[in-house]
C-alpha cells in the first residue's frame, strides 16, 4: 500500500470528499484524485501540509503503513488559561499579571513598614531621651 492509499483510506475515515481534503490542505482541485488514479507520489511539502492540518493523524502510518491511523491525543481537563486572541491581547494580559504581582510585594513590604504616628513617636522618645 502507498502513502496515496493510506490518505485516500484517511480521507474516507473522516468522511470527507477528495475536494474537501485537497480544499483543507489548500492544494489544486483534483490533486489527491489524480495522485490515486496515476498511483503516483505525494510531495513532500503535501505531506506536511497534511500532517499540519490533521494533528490526530499519526504521521507514521501516513508515510509507512506501522501502526495506528489515529494518535490519541489525552485532554488533561484543566480549562486553558485565556491569552488572549491576539499579540496584543497576550502582551497586555502578561503585564498586567507582572503589574498585579509587583503590587501585591509592594502591598507586602509596605506592611512591614512604621506608621507615621510610629515614626512620629520614636522622634519624640529620642528627643525626650537626650
Amino acid at each position: 500500500m502507498k502513502i496515496i492509499d493510506r490518505i485516500i483510506e484517511f480521507i474516507k475515515h473522516k468522511n470527507m470528499s477528495m475536494r474537501a481534503f485537497d480544499i483543507s490542505i489548500k492544494v489544486g482541485n483534483g490533486y489527491t484524485s489524480k495522485q490515486a488514479k496515476s498511483n503516483a507520489s505525494v510531495g513532500s511539502d503535501v505531506l506536511e501540509r497534511i500532517i499540519d492540518t490533521y494533528p490526530d493523524l499519526n504521521p507514521l502510518w501516513l508515510i509507512t503503513g506501522d501502526g495506528n491511523m489515529i494518535l490519541e491525543v489525552k485532554k488533561s481537563g484543566e480549562p486553558l488559561p485565556d491569552y488572549g486572541k491576539s499579540i496584543d491581547e497576550i502582551l497586555e494580559n502578561k503585564i498586567k499579571r507582572i503589574v498585579q504581582e509587583q503590587l501585591k510585594d509592594f502591598s507586602d513590604k509596605l506592611e512591614t513598614f512604621p506608621t507615621l504616628d510610629q515614626i512620629s513617636k520614636e522622634i519624640q522618645k529620642n528627643l525626650k531621651g537626650k
